[in-house]
C-alpha cells in the first residue's frame, strides 16, 4: 500500500523544485548576457553609432526571457562593461563609454528587452504580432533617449542628431526586429523544451 507523501515532505519537494528553477532562471539570465557580449563585438565602426548585431541581441533576450530576468539579463550587460569589461562594440568598457555620446543608446537596453519580453511572455496566440509590438516600442524608446542624450552631450539639436545616429539605421534594425523573431521562434520550437 502507498503511503501518501506528508505535508513536509510535499514542501521540501517544492523548495527543491523552486531552487532548481531559480538555478535554472540564473543560469540561463547568465547565458544571455554572455550571448549579448558576443553579438555586440560583431561590428562595423561606423561613425559616430557603430552597426553592432547588439540590438539584435537585446531583441532575442527579450522574447525568450521572463520580464523579470531579460532585464537582469541585459543590465548586467551594462554593468559588466560600466566596470570596465570590453563588452560594448569594439571591446569597448568603462564608465566613460557609458557617458559618451553613444551612451543612451546603451543605458536604454534593460528597458528595451523589458518592453520587449512585456509583450512576449505568455502569448501563445499572435505571439509573432505581439512580439513585433514590443521591439518596435523598445526600438522607439531607445531612439529616443539616446538621441536626446547624444544631442545633450554632443550640442547638436535633436533632429540633426537623429539624421547622424537614427535614420542611416532604421531598416538595419528593422531587419534585427524580424530576424530576432525567426530565430526566437525557432529556439522555442526546437530548442527551448530541453533547457
Amino acid at each position: 500500500m502507498n503511503k501518501a507523501p506528508s505535508s513536509s515532505e510535499q514542501t521540501r519537494t517544492k523548495v527543491t523544485g523552486n531552487k532548481q528553477m531559480k538555478v535554472k532562471d540564473l543560469v540561463i539570465t547568465s547565458m544571455f548576457t554572455a550571448i549579448i557580449c558576443i553579438l555586440a563585438q560583431i561590428s562595423f565602426p561606423t561613425v559616430p553609432i557603430p552597426f553592432t548585431l547588439a540590438l539584435f541581441a537585446i531583441f532575442l533576450t527579450g522574447s525568450l526571457l521572463q520580464p523579470k530576468y531579460a532585464f537582469l539579463s541585459v543590465l548586467t550587460y551594462i554593468l559588466l562593461g560600466a566596470f570596465g569589461a570590453p563588452v560594448f562594440a569594439g571591446f569597448e568598457g568603462g564608465f566613460h563609454t557609458l557617458t559618451g555620446m553613444t551612451g543612451g543608446y546603451l543605458m536604454a537596453y534593460p528597458l528595451m528587452a523589458f518592453i520587449t519580453a512585456l509583450f512576449c511572455h505568455n502569448r501563445k496566440k499572435g505571439r509573432v504580432i505581439y512580439a513585433a509590438i514590443g521591439m518596435l516600442i523598445s526600438l522607439l524608446l531607445c531612439y529616443f533617449l539616446g538621441t536626446l542624450w547624444f544631442s545633450y552631450v554632443a550640442e547638436t539639436n535633436f533632429y540633426y542628431a537623429l539624421s547622424i545616429c537614427v535614420f542611416p539605421f532604421v531598416l538595419f534594425d528593422i531587419f534585427k526586429i524580424v530576424l530576432a523573431i525567426f530565430v526566437s521562434s525557432i529556439i522555442r520550437k526546437t530548442l527551448w523544451h530541453l533547457i
